[in-house]
């Protein structure tokens, strides 16, 4: 006998033939209210997190600035990591909204408001001077905070560290808002080509919600003297 409380959600072999925009659909709902780091939501799909740590392993950023960082599941995960990792790095998370329940950990700075705001930049500016920076760009996804928020904290990645914006599936599942982020990172890789490459050995799992997100950071741009 299977108790209905240990046999909430459907069955692998009733879904052989689901489509990748419906298991998109169904995830959408799950991470939403099911998935959590120490009892924190963590909004992002599982294939997402694992190459979020991949990344964090491989590059090994001295603070990871995270905007949108809502309950601070994800920003607790990254600290933990961190922790596991002996890494001296230091997490920044940025929301415009000051969450009760938000995380403390001695690695984490909340700063609440909003990231374009010049005192929040200029806090970033003063957290990260000298380390090697890394960007998650988790806010409201539409195209023209994005775009504003790649031009304005795009310096803080440092070479062969990455700029990873989130949730780009919009613009595929057709969903709001519209336009989405992805418009706005082929702009920004337009722009600053000879500094930034989309990173899709970063999409392993082809399931992402993220495609063309991973922004890879390959040389510093040049300096003019005018």
């Amino acid at each position: 006998m299977i108790l209905d409380r240990y046999d909430m959600f459907p069955h692998i072999e009733n879904c052989m033939t689901m489509t990748i925009r419906e298991w998109m659909y169904f995830h959408n709902v799950m991470h939403r209210h099911y998935t959590r780091w120490m009892d924190r939501k963590v909004l992002k799909p599982p294939f997402d997190w694992v190459v979020l740590g991949d990344i964090i392993q491989d590059t090994k950023p001295e603070v990871i600035i995270e905007i949108g960082s809502y309950e601070g599941g994800c920003a607790l995960w990254m600290a933990n990591l961190l922790d596991a990792m002996d890494s001296r790095a230091q997490v920044i998370g940025i929301d415009v909204i000051d969450t009760p329940t938000k995380v403390q950990h001695p690695r984490i700075t909340s700063l609440i408001g909003d990231c374009l705001a010049p005192e929040i930049l200029e806090r970033v500016e003063h957290l990260s001077a000298g380390r090697k920076g890394m960007v998650i760009e988790d806010s409201d996804h539409k195209y023209v905070t994005t775009r504003r928020i790649l031009e304005k904290y795009h310096k803080f990645v440092a070479k062969d560290c990455y700029f990873v914006v989130e949730d780009t599936i919009v613009e595929f599942m057709n969903v709001p808002p519209f336009p989405g982020p992805l418009r706005a990172v082929k702009e920004f890789v337009k722009a600053h080509e000879d500094s930034f490459v989309i990173d899709r050995s970063r999409e392993k799992y082809i399931l992402t919600y993220n495609p063309m997100g991973y922004l890879l950071k390959i040389k510093e741009p040049e300096v003019t003297h005018e």
